[in-house]
């Protein structure tokens, strides 16, 4: 696991997020410290970042860092900006003990985490769009058909408990599902997945 840095302009916050992690973190006082910073992951909450160059996190990355962004009001205009400055991961600045963690874990595995609300617009975001770069029909002949009808409902925005709802079947069913769809579609997660619908 890389070592996590926190970086914070308000202590009671960086309190919550010590408390809530389960590794083992580290509190950065000032941005000087953050320039020796190496092979680590980095929790910052929104309004700090701001004063933070684009310069300075390009070279902060470059030293195989990776920057988790959260935000007092998250949505999905800021998640686009900050995805679009290298940032791998974009939360609420108050969300649960599992989702900062498992923001964390994914982050630490080199993938994208998105807070679900945001991950839902930004599909449907990607979905409304109509130029398309492949054919689905084409795309989706390697699937199933209960795993077409899945990878139809996540293409338009659906969280897996919508899934489950929709077609009366588990969360760990639809679980199961996603992992085929994203194995025989070649995507690692949801961003990637609705990568195939959007240019």
């Amino acid at each position: 696991m890389k070592k996590i840095y926190l970086f914070s302009d308000d202590l009671l916050l960086t309190g919550r997020w010590v408390k809530l992690i389960n590794h083992q973190t580290s509190i950065v006082e000032n941005m000087k410290d953050l320039e020796t910073i190496k092979n680590s992951i980095l929790i910052v909450n929104s309004s700090i970042f701001k004063e933070i160059s684009i310069k300075f996190i390009n070279d902060f990355i470059k030293n195989e860092n990776q920057i988790l962004l959260l935000d007092n009001t998250p949505n999905l205009i800021s998640a686009k900006k900050f995805l679009s400055f290298g940032i791998r991961g974009y939360g609420n600045t108050l969300m649960t003990s599992s989702y900062l963690n498992s923001a964390i874990d994914a982050i630490s595995n080199n993938y994208v985490w998105l807070i679900p609300q945001i991950t839902t617009l930004l599909l449907k975001d990607m979905a409304e769009k109509n130029d398309i770069k492949m054919d689905e029909e084409k795309l989706f002949e390697t699937l199933t058909k209960t795993e077409n009808k899945i990878a139809n409902l996540l293409k338009n925005g659906y969280s897996n408990t919508d899934i489950s709802e929709e077609l009366e079947i588990s969360i760990n069913t639809v679980k199961t599902h996603v992992k085929h769809i994203y194995e025989k579609l070649n995507v690692k997660d949801r961003f990637s997945f609705a990568n195939l619908f959007s240019k």
